[in-house]
């Protein structure tokens, strides 16, 4: 039986009144289970089941190159005279620390991983779940998450590629997946103004509402602004409106 096959109830497993504790362990041994922590919305359903899954998502992910994906989704160039992706202006500018160490099951990566869950736990605003996959990047993949419905063109198995980028490159773990919001928390962030700037273009390629986060404020962010908010930011905070 293929991934496809199975509905979602035998996708994603709730562990009811499960903690940290729980979530830690979980998350230390998922490489070898394959069954990946996550914690969902209050209401424990977080959209998954929803839209289709491929057959094998993890080799459908692994065919995807992170930064090809980020560039078809780059909202530029911008045209002369704009600067609304200040810095940039032209193509996605290449990927920070491509290619170094992977951090992605690093102790550190872990134990900030599960400082969130902890934060979580104490605010009561998730459900913890498994999921049939050997990452927390590749959950929206695996679950058919519903997440970015208003952005057909950015499917689950590419997210879920830019994920994993993530993942290698700054210890950055999915560890909440609500209906519309994604949380990562992010072990090794950017700690200089310009890998911020970097990041902060990936970051508005990946999620096209991340330049006007709708606040009270009014707040419309370039890269270079939004950069200073993500510089050793421990969390990051994706959501498709």
């Amino acid at each position: 039986m293929t991934t496809s096959d199975l509905p979602a109830s035998d996708l994603v497993e709730r562990v009811a009144g499960a903690g940290p504790n729980t979530y830690r362990e979980l998350l230390g041994k998922a490489r070898t289970t394959h069954r990946a922590p996550v914690w969902l919305g209050r209401g424990g359903d977080a959209g998954v089941g929803v839209l289709p899954v491929p057959d094998d998502p993890a080799v459908d992910v692994d065919a995807h190159d992170p930064y090809r994906v980020l560039a078809d989704w780059w909202p530029g160039p911008c045209p002369e005279g704009c600067t609304c992706l200040e810095p940039f202006s032209g193509q996605l500018p290449g990927l920070v620390r491509a290619g170094r160490v992977d951090r992605s099951t690093s102790r550190c990566t872990v134990e900030e991983a599960a400082a969130m869950a902890d934060e979580v736990v104490s605010y009561g605003v998730g459900v913890l779940a498994v999921v049939r996959a050997a990452r927390p990047a590749d959950v929206p993949a695996v679950t058919g998450w519903v997440g970015a419905g208003n952005y057909r063109h950015q499917d689950n198995v590419r997210i879920s590629a830019v994920l994993r980028s993530w993942e290698d490159r700054f210890g950055a773990l999915l560890v909440v997946m609500t209906e519309s919001t994604l949380l990562l928390s992010v072990a090794y962030p950017p700690t200089t103004f310009k890998e911020a700037e970097q990041v902060a273009a990936e970051h508005f390629a990946f999620c096209p509402d991340q330049h006007d986060p709708q606040d009270m404020a009014g707040t419309v962010y370039t890269p270079r602004s939004y950069g200073r908010t993500i510089r050793k930011a421990r969390h990051w905070r994706f959501w498709w409106d």
